[in-house]
This record gives structure tokens, C-alpha cells and sequence, in this order.
């Protein structure tokens, strides 16, 4: 007797529950913003060119490939190393860091907040590690696969 009463108890409770709307919550609206700053407007999503002069682009660009022809020269010389992947790329991303600042240079001359110009190199630099790092690990897979296969064919 029970459970036929708890299993009708429970029953109308969930569709009690599955009827109730349940209204939106708005957000309290800050005092300290007025309402025309809170909204956007379709104008503040456009896109907008860089205002950064063109001699500035170009030294800051220079300056990546700077950066990218030496990684790739250090990652062609060391790759083949024997040793840790994450250990030798770390060696190649040293050698290279000096040419880093030049970025930031290029940036500092257009008056860019020291905020975005080191994000940038941070982002440069991420990129250039993963590069080198999947070059890296790749070039000892194809080794350590090679190794493998004539460990196999010795008789």
C-alpha cells in the first residue's frame, strides 16, 4: 500500500515540477556603467584595420621570420640528436630567443602597450616551440622506427 501511494506522490510531483516555468534571471544592472556602455552596438563589432603604419608591420614581420629561419636552421642542425625531444628542442628555443626582443622593438617604436607586444611574442614563441618540438619527436620516431624494423630483420 505503500509504494503505490509514494509511486503517485512522487509521479505528481515531477509533473508538477516539469510544468513550472521557471523565469529568466536578469543580471542586476551595474550602477556604476551606464546602459549605452553595456550594450554593444553592430559598429563596435566590425572590424577594423590595424593602425599600425606599414614600416612598423613589416620590421615586426621581418623580425618573425627572423626568428623562424633560425629556429629552422637550429632544428635542421640539432634534430638528430640523440637524447630527451622536449630537452634538445628547449636548446634550439634558447639559441634562438635572442632574436625575440626584435618584436618587441618594432612594437615599442608604434607606442604598442608592452601588455600586447609581449603577448605577441609569447604567442610567436608558443608556435616556434610546437613547431619544433613535433619536428623534433617526429625526426626520433622515424629513427626509432627505422632502428625497430632492422632489429627485425637481422638474422
Amino acid at each position: 500500500m505503500f509504494k503505490p501511494l509514494s509511486f503517485a506522490f512522487f509521479a505528481g510531483l515531477i509533473l508538477v515540477g516539469c510544468q513550472s516555468k521557471q523565469e529568466a534571471v536578469k543580471p542586476p544592472a551595474s550602477p556604476a556603467l551606464p546602459s549605452a556602455q553595456t550594450e554593444s552596438t553592430p559598429i563596435d563589432q566590425e572590424w577594423k584595420p590595424s593602425t599600425l603604419s606599414e614600416q612598423t608591420i613589416a620590421k615586426a614581420n621581418a623580425a618573425v621570420m627572423e626568428y623562424r629561419k633560425c629556429l629552422g636552421e637550429e632544428t635542421k642542425a640539432r634534430a638528430g640528436d640523440r637524447g630527451d625531444p622536449r630537452q634538445i628542442t628547449n636548446t634550439i628555443l634558447k639559441n634562438c630567443e635572442i632574436l625575440l626582443p626584435a618584436i618587441k622593438a618594432a612594437f615599442d617604436t608604434e607606442n604598442v602597450p608592452a601588455v600586447i607586444s609581449e603577448r605577441y611574442m609569447r604567442k610567436t614563441r608558443s608556435h616556434g616551440a610546437q613547431s619544433v618540438l613535433r619536428t623534433v619527436m617526429g625526426v626520433h620516431a622515424e629513427r626509432a622506427g627505422e632502428e625497430a624494423e632492422a632489429a627485425a630483420n637481422k638474422p
